[in-house]
């Protein structure tokens, strides 16, 4: 079995997932904006991971652009967010970034990181905009997803773990037979 992990990381945690799917695949690591569709039609695996930006997965574009040339290739889905995994966020995930032609690819949800510091001026200023409006709202009111913005304001947190991506190698190895 040959693979690939495309991967669009812009603070660290979706890259921290693909090194460790990469250690336990032995699939090389590619960014999705160097990626070439004439080298990525050479495997049959593709694992593609980003970051969750604005409900947006980063690199997923790739995919979307690129769908057609990966017919019959074994494709699949993560993505990293500060949140923990609900059902109602992967709903709300799957319907913006998983739909029509990426229909029915397996998608995984992954804790990412969150260092204030590391964010870009542009990323800091809405992510502030963003928790002083989480801020004037009833707490009763907050999806559980925007809650951990609130508490690590001004913080760093690391929620990444290695283990959570058993059950996405458990499906690559059992396809892989």
């Amino acid at each position: 079995m040959s693979g690939i992990i495309l991967c669009r990381s812009k603070y660290g945690a979706s890259a921290k997932y693909a090194e460790w799917l990469s250690q336990e695949t032995g699939f090389g690591v590619t960014d999705t904006k160097k990626a070439d569709i004439k080298e990525v039609v050479k495997y049959d695996t593709v694992i593609l991971g980003g970051g969750v930006y604005a409900g947006s997965v980063a690199g997923i574009a790739f995919l979307k652009k690129n769908i057609g040339a990966l017919k019959g290739k074994k494709i699949y889905i993560y993505c990293c967010g500060v949140a923990p995994y609900s059902d109602e966020m992967m709903k709300l995930l799957k319907e913006r970034n998983v739909s029509g032609e990426l229909e029915g690819i397996p998608f995984f949800y992954y804790r990412g990181m969150w260092d204030m510091d590391d964010l870009n001026f542009a990323d800091k200023a809405m992510c502030k905009l963003y928790v002083k409006m989480l801020e004037k709202k009833d707490p009763s009111e907050i999806k559980e997803w925007d809650r951990p913005l609130l508490e690590v304001n001004g913080k760093k947190g690391d929620w990444t773990d290695k283990k959570a991506l058993e059950p996405l190698l458990e499906l690559i190895r059992s396809k892989g037979e």
